[in-house]
């Protein structure tokens, strides 16, 4: 080769294999970048489509959590009028409500709002939050999930536990007390509780009914990225 004044074009064609493997190899990683993508989009379909789905269930059940709420509030308004209905521009207005058969009916309540939290707590539990290409979208679900859905779960506790307590503290009035039908109550004590009863109550439908307006935003929000994906 050397006789033949060959080495240049020996190298000129190592040189030029050099480059097609090398171009071989970053196509290879290209396409194989670009499978990944693909698969990741996929998945991040996926999660968004479930977390609307347990959302629009929360919406469901916060509905319902906001409708018997009121109607308790309606219940403690009929007996003490003095009851300043707090709130009222953001909870709507209160049933009519005649009055209830047992003093029980006054203080008791189970429902509360339990959201579905399963594919959330899962998507942080694998370590998968960073599949939401959307920052932004990310950080507003992590704020409902874990800022506002744990405040009113908070507050949910807290008014099942006055509910219990004040059904163990007026036990015997409500087994044995005489209060008619409906009801109409006069005891101070059980009147100074009642409105007590309300402002919680009040408090706790409002930030209900804040929920899920944010749920709702969050939704639309949700499904526009979601077909924004490709």
């Amino acid at each position: 080769m050397i006789r033949d004044n060959k080495v240049l074009k020996y190298l000129l064609y190592a040189i030029g294999e050099i480059i097609l493997v090398v171009i071989g190899i970053l196509i290879a990683i290209s396409i194989n970048n670009s499978n990944e993508l693909k698969k990741t989009r996929v998945a991040e379909k996926i999660y968004l489509k479930e977390i609307k789905s347990d959302l629009i269930q929360d919406t469901l059940l916060l509905s319902q959590v906001i409708k018997d709420h009121k109607w308790r509030i309606a219940q403690l308004r009929s007996q003490d009028t003095t009851i300043d209905i707090i709130f009222e521009e953001i909870i709507g207005k209160l049933p009519t409500v005649e009055g209830v058969s047992q003093l029980e009916y006054i203080f008791f309540t189970d429902r509360k709002f339990r959201p579905k939290i399963g594919t959330y707590n899962s998507m942080i539990s694998e370590g998968k939050s960073n599949i939401i290409s959307n920052r932004e979208l990310f950080n507003n679900i992590q704020n409902i999930y874990e800022l506002e859905v744990q405040n009113i779960i908070t507050i949910g506790e807290d008014v099942l536990d006055r509910s219990n307590e004040l059904r163990n503290k007026y036990a015997y009035e409500i087994k044995y007390g005489d209060f008619g039908s409906p009801i109409k109550i006069t005891d101070k004590r059980i009147l100074a509780d009642i409105y007590i009863s309300s402002r919680q109550l009040n408090y706790y439908t409002r930030q209900s009914v804040l929920l899920k307006k944010s749920i709702t935003e969050l939704i639309e929000v949700i499904d526009n990225e979601y077909h924004s994906i490709e």
